[in-house]
């Protein structure tokens, strides 16, 4: 590279780094001045302060927010803090688990700089096992909830998770009219959910939370195909029912 090519790239990395920064701070102020109601002299809402004052519709405000909490958690963790595009695609992951999920997409694609899109895959699956997976211990061979293993042990089971499944985003949640983990938290509402996940392969096991029926769906190779194979065959069953 030549000396001017040098400085320039110098120039745009300053810049880089100045942009993040700024990002980080606009969501540490937004957060501020949204819980002190800081707008309240003007104006009624948050999201009309935001828009009028800066231009950020609701969803870029709170994803700044977002950001701004996110980063907090990594600092406690002595992690070093992701582009805003990384962090926010692991929302909804436990802040232990933000490496895990981290290491895991990086293995699983073979990305040393995985996409959000790619992180965003993995934390989909990382979340719907913290939500109620079973899965075997390594130790014992007994089901036990995946959010009980240590981080160690939930690294090997989040990735073989993901590796049954697909390393594209496509595949990860398919075409289905319904995404299977939407379908899934819907029906956390009515039921409580286990994901069980054996040598065998995966199966989704509801239990009514009024009744108290426990049915099993069957046994699939991929996660994503248990809770598909579980939504055909109960909702099967309730469209056959007589009314």
């Amino acid at each position: 590279m030549s000396p001017d090519e040098r400085a320039r790239l110098a120039e745009l990395e300053e810049q880089v780094l100045v942009g993040a920064s700024a990002a980080l701070l606009a969501g540490r102020a937004l957060t501020e001045i949204r819980d002190a109601r800081l707008y309240r002299g003007e104006f009624a809402s948050f999201e009309q302060y935001a828009l009028a004052r800066f231009g950020f519709s609701r969803p870029r405000a709170y994803q700044l927010i977002d950001y701004a909490a996110a980063a907090g958690e990594f600092a406690v963790l002595n992690l070093p803090l992701p582009p805003e595009r990384i962090t926010r695609a692991l929302g909804g992951v436990l802040p232990e688990d933000y490496q895990i999920v981290l290491d895991v997409t990086r293995a699983t694609t073979g990305k040393a700089h995985p996409s959000s899109a790619d992180v965003q895959a993995v934390a989909d699956v990382n979340r719907a096992m913290a939500e109620g997976a079973h899965i075997e211990h390594p130790d014992t061979g007994k089901p036990v909830p995946y959010s009980s293993l240590p981080p160690k042990q939930r690294g090997p089971a989040l990735a073989t998770a993901v590796r049954r499944g697909s390393q594209d985003r496509r595949d990860f949640q398919g075409t289905d009219d319904v995404k299977p983990v939407d379908w899934l938290d819907d029906l956390r509402s009515l039921a409580q959910v286990e994901l069980l996940g054996t040598v065998e392969g995966w199966q989704v096991i509801a239990t009514d939370r009024s009744s108290g029926e426990r049915r099993e769906g069957p046994v699939r190779k991929t996660f994503w195909d248990a809770i598909r194979h579980a939504r055909a065959m109960w909702e099967g069953e309730r469209d056959r029912a007589p009314e």
